[in-house]
């Protein structure tokens, strides 16, 4: 086919929405194949759109000129497969990426640029041999890479913490896999660093590669990642009081090492799973140990139940958390107070400790708990009081990030 024999007008319709088509292509994978679901969004919404924009323009300049990819052209989608191999994802999942992404380039093509039959047939032959001759490759390219035993060792952890955490049979894998299940496990959840920033470049992909090869070490600890977050699962040595107390320790050390591989402190919660059947209510609990610990903003760290307790049961919804947020309604619009009530708060009701913390006087600190005391009917100054104003600082913050 002649490059005059394609309408130019499809093309040129098109090409300019790439990045369009390749963000609705990467949405349907990540909808309609479940292991897209579980790659970190900076990665998902990222490196891959990036690399499905590539393709689709490679695929219509090609089309525009009545002419197959060449073997170069053709490179590229290939080391993209391979490199998903690379990540632990299954074949299955790599190879139905390119019928999900034919049909829905296709359906916006029909819908925008493609209106006369004969221009659809056309079109379909450069799709049918497009996907004729690059699934052979890519197939090829992933099979090749899926000799490294690193990636073998990556892949049979991911579908064992998978299987683990979704409650699903494991003995076949555990076989698979070579690895015996401990009695006990920290589930530890952690938010991976945003690199949505970095788009064009393959700073997500070249993340999630240093954080597994940072834990490539202990082959006792499973991973995975899900959306922008990454999970392990760091087995006890021994059950029981002993098994946990160890956990408790050791788990800051494994986030170290993940800190070392993304260059930054991250923030983490964790849970004790007793029992692999535990092991999905233990995900749960860290899951929203670590939302709290965003909402309030807590820094770099791994946060337990027991350090957000208190925390944690006011922010649940109900009339006795409705109530302690609004208690500082009076205060909020003079945050200079409520940074004082904060600052009393966090030096343990010190006055001495807070005022230099805030930089001011002393008597300037006891003057704005005195106004704290006016405008709430509470004196941060008294200890039933000051239990009540720091509930109630914890439900504010908690309401605000909601809101927000």
């Amino acid at each position: 086919m002649n490059a005059e024999e394609f309408p130019d007008n499809a093309v040129a319709t098109l090409l300019p929405r790439a990045e369009e088509i390749a963000a609705i292509v990467m949405a349907k994978c990540a909808a309609e194949i479940p292991a897209y679901q579980r790659l970190p969004a900076s990665v998902l919404e990222g490196d891959l759109v990036t690399n499905a924009k590539a393709l689709l323009e490679l695929f219509l300049k090609a089309v525009g000129e009545g002419r197959p990819l060449t073997e170069q052209e053709l490179a590229l989608p290939v080391s993209w497969g391979a490199e998903r191999a690379r990540d632990g994802l299954p074949l299955e999942a790599v190879l139905r990426i390119y019928p999900i992404s034919v049909r829905e380039m296709w359906r916006y093509a029909v819908a925008e640029a493609l209106p006369d039959r004969l221009e659809i047939l056309r079109v379909v032959d450069h799709i049918l041999d497009f996907l004729a001759t690059v699934l052979p490759l890519v197939t090829e390219a992933y099979l090749r890479e899926q000799r490294d035993l690193t990636w073998e060792k990556r892949e049979g952890q991911q579908s064992l913490a998978t299987a683990l955490l979704d409650g699903r049979p494991t003995e076949r894998l555990t076989e698979r896999v070579g690895t015996t299940l401990a009695a006990d496990y920290a589930v530890v959840v952690y938010r991976l660093p945003d690199v949505s920033a970095n788009r064009s470049n393959r700073e997500a992909t070249k993340l999630i590669r240093a954080i597994q090869a940072a834990l490539d070490d202990d082959v006792d600890i499973l991973r995975t990642f899900e959306r922008d977050r990454g999970v392990l699962l760091v087995p006890s040595p021994a059950p029981g009081a002993a098994g946990e107390q160890w956990l408790r320790t050791h788990v800051p050390a494994v986030l170290a090492a993940v800190d070392a591989a993304a260059h930054t402190g991250n923030l983490a919660a964790a849970a004790i799973a007793t029992g692999n059947a535990d092991i999905p209510r233990a995900h749960q609990e860290a899951g929203d140990v670590l939302a709290l610990a965003e909402r309030l903003s807590r820094g770099a760290g791994v946060f337990w139940l027991s350090d957000l307790a208190i925390e944690y049961q006011l922010a649940q919804p109900g009339p006795a958390r409705d109530y302690l947020a609004r208690l500082l309604d009076p205060v909020t619009e003079r945050p200079h107070l409520l940074d004082a009530l904060r600052a009393f708060v966090a030096a343990g009701y010190n006055r001495g400790e807070a005022a230099s913390a805030l930089n001011i006087h002393r008597n300037t600190l006891n003057y704005r708990l005195g106004r704290i005391h006016t405008m709430s009917g509470y004196d941060p100054t008294q200890p039933q009081h000051a239990r009540t104003l720091a509930a109630s600082l914890v439900a504010h913050d908690i309401a605000t990030a909601e809101a927000n």
